[in-house]
């Protein structure tokens, strides 16, 4: 290739090294052709110039130590800032602090660590760290990864971050697409109070506004409370996220509750009104593209796909496919299904994906559950106070929850909810819920335990941890499987959970039913990202038809059997497949690491083994687990927990 270093230039490198330290010859070896395989002889310098950077930059000993731990500290205080920078430039469009100003919108857009990599090549110390430090492979990590010490982790995690030179404008045209798909997703309200039955009945009380798709999702879970209206409404809001899908929704129906929108008919005010563009689709195919751009600076993992696993989750994609699939067609699908049936006193229907009624709360009112969370948290200040009593609840000492709550930062949400982590120690990890006018209410309560999990986590990760280099969990499946471990004992914090055997029953079959919705969505997503690389060229509205085709042919295969009913769409509703490329699969797993992580909780104090757990940082997800509960991640304990408790609930019965 055009301005690389030729072969006899880096193999006299390599031989001038070795014979001045003949015992590093594996390391120099390794070392120089990484580096030269980067450098590009028009920007970095000359043949020449590059032996003698090497010649005069390779260390061994308390050079090589000293080296590390200057990387280390340099490093933690760039990314830092820079994560510090980007939250306030980002504020307006991730907090609900009014009307968003064009303004707002192209600050968010603005990253300001776009050049960091590339200007640490062009400074040289990206290649002083190629130089000294072995880029090391997932199939390395996997096999020598459990025989190494810290300092080897934290070796192997600084050179991965140099591993591969993208071009800023590269980078840039990547957060610029993520952030307009985010802009678009977390400003997809739907008044649902507008919104009717097929004979314009209202069904919905006044002032309900919900974002797509977590509010919507979340509404229709808790109408299993209402025995009397509550299939009708929720059988209009599957319509709704059937339409959104399509993008057969109204434009005068998103954001707005100027119309009276009957989705079955699909009107407004009773007349046909002009369909949302492809706009959703279109937000999808941004990121696409820009993802494609940074193919080529990957040769040994050229699709955004084989980044996501490969380099992202470290775990390989058929791995975590057939750990889906093997959820999905476990014979136990069929058991809880009828169980919900028989408990429901109907035939399932598509929306029953999401059924509730496993959980303590789907024998409790919305309505109840709203005024007790509204009155013990009325704004996002009282959630910033409680945080402490929230933490000791769930067993934490009384100074670690003060040290954890003093390193989280409680904001209102624009969006659905998030958490964003500290990336250096003298920072808050930032948790973000919805808080409507009045006091934060149930749903949004639940979000903020989820985002705590992550919070708690992130702190502990990064404050706790002994190299800044390993801060982090493995990927972000186990930062869900903490969120889930936290947002699962919602009810036991606002002092209303009261779990005995049935309930612990019921619970492992909620986790299995919920993993099994989510696996499902996880395959749209990951077979829609593989149809895109085989349709480079796809418009806004081939990706659409796409999206519907694929979705429905997942629930056809894994669904159709168990519920009876053919051809439903609706697993592609989740935003995430807009605005967050690929980050679906990460909660199924979530899902699966969260119960093997409950199992050993059973027997082990969840905050001392919590902590205990996230200090080992971001080593590979199978040495994390075995270390964390002594087993690799296996979909098998639930698959075999969920067989175990509708035994169990089918003895009680005829007991």
């Amino acid at each position: 290739m055009k301005h690389m270093i030729k072969e006899e230039a880096i193999g006299g490198t390599i031989e001038k090294l070795i014979n001045k330290y003949p015992s590093e010859a594996e390391r120099i070896s390794a070392c120089v052709r990484r580096a030269a395989g980067l450098w590009n002889t028009r920007k970095d310098g000359s043949a020449a110039d590059f032996r003698r950077f090497c010649c005069d930059n390779f260390l061994i000993g308390p050079d090589l130590e000293n080296l590390l731990a200057s990387f280390e500290k340099k490093l933690e205080s760039a990314n830092g800032h820079f994560s510090a920078l980007l939250l306030k430039l980002r504020r307006e469009v991730d907090e609900d602090t009014g009307p968003l100003t064009p303004a707002d919108r192209l600050f968010a857009a603005y990253s300001p660590g776009a050049h960091f990599t590339e200007d640490m090549f062009q400074t040289r110390l990206a290649f002083l760290a190629l130089l000294n430090f072995p880029v090391q492979t997932l199939e390395t990590c996997l096999e020598k990864g459990p025989a190494w010490s810290r300092d080897e982790w934290a070796r192997a995690r600084l050179a991965q971050r140099f591993a591969h030179r993208v071009p800023s404008e590269i980078n840039r045209d990547l957060t610029a697409a993520y952030s307009q798909a985010e802009q678009y997703i977390n400003s997809y309200n739907i008044h649902l109070h507008k919104v009717t039955g097929p004979d314009g009945q209202e069904l919905f009380p006044e002032g309900v506004k919900l974002i797509s798709h977590w509010g919507l999702r979340d509404y229709l879970k808790g109408l299993y409370a209402d025995k009397t209206e509550g299939i009708k409404k929720q059988r209009v809001i599957q319509t709704v996220m059937e339409r959104i899908i399509t993008q057969e929704i109204p434009t005068g129906a998103i954001n707005s509750e100027k119309h009276a929108w009957d989705p079955a008919a699909n009107t407004l005010d009773g007349a046909k009104a002009a369909r949302e563009p492809d706009t959703r689709y279109e937000k999808f195919l941004d990121i696409f593209r820009a993802h494609l751009k940074e193919d080529q600076y990957y040769p040994v993992e050229p699709t955004h796909m084989d980044r996501k696993f490969k380099l992202g989750r470290e775990i390989p994609e058929p791995e975590v496919e057939a750990m889906f699939t093997g959820l999905l067609e476990a014979g136990v699908g069929d058991e809880a299904a009828a169980l919900i049936s028989a408990r429901l006193g109907r035939p399932l229907e598509p929306f029953d994906i999401w059924y509730d009624g496993f959980k303590a709360r789907s024998g409790i009112a919305q309505e109840e559950l709203d005024r007790v969370v509204t009155a013990k948290y009325p704004d996002t200040a009282a959630f910033q106070n409680g945080i402490p009593e929230i933490l000791q609840k769930l067993g934490f000492s009384k100074e670690t929850a003060h040290f954890v709550a003093e390193r989280v930062e409680v904001n209102a949400a624009r969006g659905a909810g998030h958490a964003w982590g500290p990336a250096m120690r003298t920072e808050k990890a930032h948790l973000r819920t919805r808080v409507p006018k009045g006091g934060m209410n149930y749903q949004g309560f639940n979000v903020a335990m989820h985002e705590l999990g992550h919070c708690t986590e992130q702190v502990f990760s990064l404050y706790k941890v002994d190299h800044t280099l390993l801060e982090g969990v493995p990927n972000t499946a186990f930062t869900e499987g903490f969120a889930f471990v936290f947002q699962d004992r919602d009810l036991e914090v606002l002092g209303i959970g009261k779990p005995d055997e049935e309930t612990i029953h019921l619970k492992t079959l909620d986790a299995f039913w919920s993993a099994r919705e989510i696996a499902g969505v996880a395959l749209v997503d990951m077979n829609v990202w593989r149809w895109l690389y085989k349709n480079k060229d796809a418009e806004a509205a081939d990706l659409r038809q796409a999206v519907v085709e694929i979705a429905k042919s997942v629930w056809d295969r894994y669904y159709a059997p168990v519920f009876g009913t053919k051809g439903s769409a609706l697993l592609g509703v989740y935003s995430h497949m807009i605005n967050n490329a690929l980050y679906l699969p990460d909660y199924p797993l979530g899902h699966i690491i969260a119960f093997q992580i409950e199992e050993y909780f059973k027997e082990h104090n969840l905050a001392e083994e919590m902590e205990r757990m996230c200090v080992q940082g971001a080593i590979t997800p199978r040495e994390w687990m075995k270390r964390a509960v002594g087993a690799d991640i296996s979909a098998d304990p639930l698959v075999k927990a969920a067989s175990r408790a509708i035994k169990a609930l089918k003895e009680a019965k005829n007991k």
